[in-house]
């Protein structure tokens, strides 16, 4: 089987680690563009010609930071995913709630959630694609949800038994379903009747912190 790779990573330039420091202005200059351009015309039009003249750039800039469209693309849209507001020292139940409606925004609020159905269109054809979304999307926000579960976990608020993966299926997987295959609005009370949900399912005596806001 072939090993995907993503392109290194690095503060400031996420091409190659030698030369000068990169200049955070053009990174985000180069970034801005790839969003803009994702949410006009979709990923397979995306090119890096366009995104270097709608940054003010070249475009061996562009390729001295991401050496690979696919890595370009997908780090321009962790750009979009909004800051994590949940709160550890707060109950299971807060945590999850917050994370939940955190998704719902990213969805509907941002380039995110419009080029989606487009990108996992793509990401099967490509799995150089699929495997760097999974990598620096994915991956960073199930750790999140899945630190949440484990907090309630050790807290005493969620059974000793709590099934991680499915918690967090049952919370994200609708909300996805929605927007990739019915199109259906996402209902404004889904986040707590799904936190709920949850809670009903593996929640404990202990587990007194019911979400308390909407």
């Amino acid at each position: 089987m072939t090993q995907i790779t993503v392109a290194p990573r690095r503060p400031g330039g996420h091409g190659g680690d030698s030369g000068r420091p990169r200049d955070p202005q053009t990174d985000r200059a180069i970034l801005r563009a790839t969003v803009e351009l994702l949410a006009e015309v979709g990923y397979l039009d995306v090119s890096v010609a366009e995104v270097a003249r709608r940054a003010g750039v070249s475009k061996p800039t562009v390729y001295r930071r991401w050496a690979r469209k696919s890595q370009l693309v997908v780090e321009a849209l962790v750009t979009q995913m909004l800051p994590d507001n949940a709160t550890p020292s707060g109950s299971a139940g807060e945590e999850l709630l917050a994370l939940t409606e955190q998704l719902i925004s990213t969805l509907t609020l941002t380039p995110l959630g419009r080029v989606l159905p487009g990108l996992v269109a793509e990401m099967a054809a490509d799995a150089e694609l699929a495997h760097s979304y999974r990598e620096l999307v994915i991956g960073p926000n199930r750790s999140r949800w899945r630190a949440a579960v484990e907090r309630g976990i050790g807290r005493g608020e969620l059974a000793s038994d709590t099934d991680v993966d499915l918690v967090l299926n049952a919370l994200a997987g609708p909300l996805y379903f929605s927007l990739l295959i019915t199109g259906d609005p996402i209902d404004d009370y889904y986040a707590r009747a799904a936190v709920d949900l949850v809670l009903a399912r593996y929640g404990t005596a202990r587990a007194d912190a019911r979400p308390s806001r909407r």
